[in-house]
């Protein structure tokens, strides 16, 4: 570590003859040199120590009284590092310093120095030379390298900056305007709309909020190298506070045009002035929303949020309902953390950021408006993408769908929820099972013997959109039987394959037992649906008729079982998330797996205290069997269509083996994410 003598060992006339042995200072008059002598400090270094790395941030110069350094240069060629000796330093050297100025031109250091020796050396820190070269006029071409180089140390410290690249950090050093603010001056005002923001380079500057009655209190008082002005640029919005100069103050302007260049192009300075707006913010509940309080089975209070404009649903914990009852437009999001240290031991400022950037995106929060900074402009290839993304995930949304579903439900539905209409059903559904499996043989005969059978494989497969369709309508219905509103519903594909969903969220508001029943509603429909079609076999004359229902009913049976698998954000998994009242319930499976099951294992009683768990990874393996039998069944239907004959028996393991493993790849991912 360096050593900082206190009481100098080196005379001023012995840092004279040093400083003025350098061309660049050889023209300074006597008084200028004594003044620039005056500022230096002694520093020893032990042999061994690193005065300077590459690539660092050039912050002083040395000058060297005795002893001796090496200059190294690294570089890195197809990912092998090598490090090229380049010069010995010695008494009267500098490092830092070249005959004309400084050494670097871009701000960064351009190798590494070690001390060889036991070494002298003076040291002058950047602002100190640079406040020298600005008070005695001198040198403009060393003084604006300087000067560049202190802006880009300042923009660097600034938390939205903090990640920029060099060359984007020169970039933005080169557009941003220097401002002289006498003390007492007004900035902005409360109310007007800014076109820029603004970096402290030294003074303070007050923020002072202006109420309606015509009285002001103050928010906070900032010193640099603090960044303020930007709420209005990202929200579009009025400046919510007036800024005012308390002393003499240099500030860094940036204008809108080039920090959304900046936003368009870094999105992670993106990301960190919307966390720096949430973080300055005085977060005030929306007082639309509605609170539906839920006590879960291990006693545990949940918090649902409504937002009724914009028919939006937020669950909080706890703590979450905590941080939300703090947000009264009058506490910062530090008196908030401290708030919530205070009342659970949890200091957490990040939890809090992100609960409230979460909250404030969907419209929970009235007074902290989220733009949508990032990345826009796109290249050619990125536009190709994103076409060819748009194609393969496309999306059809009907609004309002409580309007025409309600009229649905009240004329006809509703009649399927009364207890004739459920014993109807269940033996539609029991009978048509019963019918499927009967018909399978004669189904496989008639495939074999009608003409062009192969063609109503083919017209199944654009029907595959009808049984998803109908799998959200169950879904749909049973949350109208509740008496709770569909906000919207949507069809369309993935990658080729159809979907179609329904927004059920409302369902938050309601027992754990219909928010189960209406995830099994869907199922329900898939299998009532088949069983019909499977029915209409016995009444159809027309054999293609009898085969093309078979088919479907096959089909849907197939999809409405796919709905099932845990591993996924399907059917199966939220019946399982909502009887046990895990809202993480696969997050947390997964990390029990991995870190508390070698040792429950080990003491079955553990066990019991980890059902929620255990439960999990056996639907897990339950379904994955089931996955395997359903797929050999298939497979046997069709090789006996076709009157093949595998060439080895373990040969039919095979495609089942190949299915499970397919299935199984989101629980591999989850687990190596815990890995």
């Amino acid at each position: 570590m360096p050593i900082y003598l206190e009481t100098a060992t080196i005379s001023i006339p012995e840092r004279q003859a040093l400083i003025q042995a350098f061309p660049c200072f050889s023209n300074l008059t006597a008084e200028q040199s004594k003044t620039l002598a005056l500022l230096m400090r002694e520093v020893r270094y032990a042999p061994g120590e690193i005065l300077v790395r590459q690539e660092d941030w050039v912050d002083s110069v040395y000058f060297i009284v005795k002893g001796e350094a090496e200059v190294s240069y690294l570089s890195v060629y197809k990912n092998k590092k090598s490090i090229t000796p380049l010069a010995i330093l010695r008494p009267g050297e500098s490092v830092g310093l070249n005959d004309t100025g400084f050494f670097s031109a871009s701000g960064k250091r351009t190798a590494t120095v070690t001390a060889s020796t036991a070494l002298l050396l003076l040291l002058l820190d950047l602002k100190s030379l640079h406040a020298f070269l600005q008070n005695n006029k001198l040198e403009s071409g060393m003084f604006a390298a300087a000067e560049q180089m202190l802006r880009m140390q300042l923009i660097k410290q600034s938390l939205p900056f903090g990640k920029l690249t060099h060359e984007r950090l020169l970039w933005l050093c080169e557009r941003v305007e220097d401002l002289a603010i006498p003390a007492g001056t007004v900035i902005f005002r409360q109310g007007d709309q800014g076109d820029r923001c603004y970096l402290i380079r030294s003074g303070k500057i007050e923020i002072i909020a202006e109420e309606a009655d015509g009285s002001s209190h103050l928010l906070a008082v900032l010193k640099p190298p603090t960044l303020f002005g930007e709420a209005t640029l990202v929200t579009q919005q009025p400046r919510n506070a007036s800024a005012r100069a308390i002393e003499d103050t240099q500030l860094l302007a940036l204008s809108l045009e080039y920090l959304s260049e900046l936003w368009e192009k870094e999105q992670k300075v993106a990301d960190m002035f919307m966390t720096l707006m949430v973080d300055r913010s005085r977060p005030q509940r929306n007082p639309a929303v509605s609170e539906y309080p839920r006590t879960t089975p291990e006693g545990q209070t949940l918090v649902i949020l409504k937002n009724p404009d914009k028919a939006r649903y937020f669950k909080l914990s706890q703590e979450g309902w905590f941080i939300w009852q703090q947000m009264n437009g009058k506490q910062t999001l530090l008196e908030i953390t401290l708030a919530l240290a205070n009342q659970y031991q949890v200091f957490s400022p990040n939890l809090v950021v992100a609960l409230i950037s979460k909250l404030a995106a969907s419209g929970f929060i009235s007074n902290i408006h989220l733009g949508n900074l990032g990345p826009k402009k796109m290249t050619a290839w990125q536009h190709c993408r994103a076409r060819l993304r748009a194609l393969l995930d496309f999306r059809l949304i009907f609004n309002n769908a409580d309007v025409w579903l309600t009229f649905f439900y009240n004329k006809c539905g509703k009649f399927l929820f009364t207890r004739v209409g459920q014993l109807c059903l269940a033996c539609i559904s029991l009978g048509g099972g019963v019918v499927f499996l009967g018909a399978e043989n004669h189904i496989a005969t008639l495939l074999k013997t009608l003409h062009a059978s192969g063609l109503i494989l083919v017209c199944m497969l654009p029907l595959m959109l009808l049984t998803v369709v109908l799998h959200e309508l169950g879904h749909a219905l049973g949350t109208k039987a509740y008496g709770r509103q569909v906000h919207c519903m949507g069809l369309g594909w993935h990658w080729l394959r159809p979907i179609a969903f329904t927004d059920t969220t409302d369902m938050w508001l309601d027992t754990r037992g219909h928010r189960i029943a209406v995830n099994f509603a869907g199922l329900y429909a898939n299998v009532l649906v088949a069983g019909l079609c499977s029915l209409l076999i016995l009444l159809v004359p027309s054999l293609y008729l009898q085969v093309f229902l078979w088919l479907f009913a096959l089909m849907t049976y197939i999809n409405g079982f796919a709905m099932l698998n845990p591993a996924q954000d399907m059917d199966g998994y939220f019946i399982m998330m909502d009887y046990f009242e895990k809202p993480h319930l696969r997050q947390d499976a997964t990390a029990w797996l991995m870190h508390q099951f070698p040792s429950a294992i080990k003491h079955p009683m553990r066990l019991v205290k980890s059902i929620p768990e255990c439960s999990y990874w056996l639907a897990c393996l339950i379904f994955l069997s089931v996955t395997a039998l359903i797929t050999f069944y298939v497979q046997g239907f069709v090789l006996k269509l076709l009157g093949l004959t595998p060439p080895h028996p373990l040969m039919v393991l095979l495609l089942p083996t190949l299915t499970v493993a397919f299935s199984s790849l989101r629980l591999i991912a989850d687990i190596r994410q815990q890995d």
